[in-house]
């Protein structure tokens, strides 16, 4: 039986699905969904594969699934509605929020911005620990800074979602699951019991790729990624610790019809002037985690005239100011970027 696959695309996009396709039909994708807006306009909304390891739930149009650090913009964009608002201010003291928090120097426009100087928790943890957001936070906390706020940049890669839950809660009371329910489209921090109905089950490409992910980085990478050990394990991803609890770096799940609405949505959710901020580069340099040069903003990563963010397993978000789209690609066969890159490709391809 043919690999299933469902949804349209506009006139003018078909090439989008053809390589979702292909990418099905090869075996290289076995489960999941792209969407893109173009000046608003919904003009790719395709799915395909299936949901479940066996084989037997197809994927839907409302399947959900986890999408790692593509979840970090989520994040911010969070609080940043908060900063709008007039809650919450960038250059503010995180601990004016969080009390108990111990860098006095250490800002929020530091911590959006992946400069807060903790990257890694040097407590060792189980994920059932990372998991509780009580120990988790508290574990950040007491953890030394790597740099002197301001001065490096690392991209937080499990931190930061319980940082910056961390200032929200202590300016409004808010959890980051609460205001994302909020805007209305299909992202989640936290899922209901409902949603979790609707989750696929992850999958890892190949038998070695939790190794592969941790590890061969660089040290810092390691540490990062390593702690808690076994994070990556299938059986944490599809326990319900993951899917209900909040580590709004990583844990987010979604339809990329979801994401890229919400994309679509920013000039809705941010003040223009705050908006132009948000995306703006803040800082520009060498990333001690990724250990190559990059460009962050207020919560994305920037590459010329692209914004967005993509997580460790495949999924991603963003889009092309020049060109004018915002897209999403999900999948939870848990491996590189390579299929996520062809279906932007294609997507600007149609636009050119």
């Amino acid at each position: 039986m043919r690999t299933p696959m469902g949804g349209t695309v506009a006139d003018g996009f078909e090439r989008v699905a053809d390589a979702f396709r292909a990418q099905l039909d090869s075996g290289a994708e076995t489960g999941a969904s792209v969407a893109a807006y173009v000046d608003g306009r919904l003009v790719v909304d395709l799915w395909g594969g299936w949901a479940d390891a066996a084989r037997t739930r197809p994927w839907e149009p409302d399947t959900l699934t986890t999408v790692f650090s593509t979840s970090k913009p989520i994040a911010a964009t969070a609080v940043l509605t908060r900063v709008a608002g007039g809650a919450i201010a960038l250059d503010d003291p995180i601990v004016r929020y969080w009390k108990a928090f111990p860098h006095p120097a250490t800002t929020v426009r530091h911590a959006l911005a992946h400069q807060a100087g903790l990257p890694a928790v040097a407590e060792p943890l189980t994920p059932a620990e990372a998991l509780d957001w009580e120990r988790f936070t508290a574990a950040i906390a007491a953890t030394p800074l790597e740099w002197e706020p301001g001065t490096a940049v690392g991209e937080h890669a499990l931190t930061y979602g319980n940082i910056l839950g961390a200032i929200l809660r202590g300016s409004t009371g808010e959890t980051i699951g609460e205001v994302v329910r909020s805007f209305g489209v299909d992202v989640h921090f936290g899922l209901s019991e409902v949603d979790l109905r609707r989750c696929a089950e992850v999958e890892h490409g190949s038998p070695d790729w939790p190794e592969q992910s941790v590890h061969g980085h660089g040290d810092l990478w390691a540490r990062a990624l390593g702690n808690p050990a076994g994070l990556l394990d299938v059986d944490v991803l599809n326990g319900a610790a993951w899917r209900t609890g909040e580590m709004p770096a990583v844990n987010g799940h979604a339809t990329a019809r979801g994401l890229a609405a919400l994309y679509a949505k920013l000039p809705e959710l941010l003040p223009a002037d705050l908006l132009a901020e948000a995306l703006a580069p803040q800082v520009d340099g060498y990333d001690l985690l990724l250990e190559e040069g990059a460009v962050w903003t207020l919560g994305w990563r920037r590459d010329g005239t692209w914004v967005g963010m993509g997580g460790i397993g495949g999924s991603s978000a963003g889009g092309d100011e020049r060109t004018g789209y915002w897209m999403a690609y999900v999948t939870r066969r848990l491996a590189d970027h390579d299929r996520g890159n062809a279906l932007y490709d294609a997507v600007e391809a149609c636009l050119a």
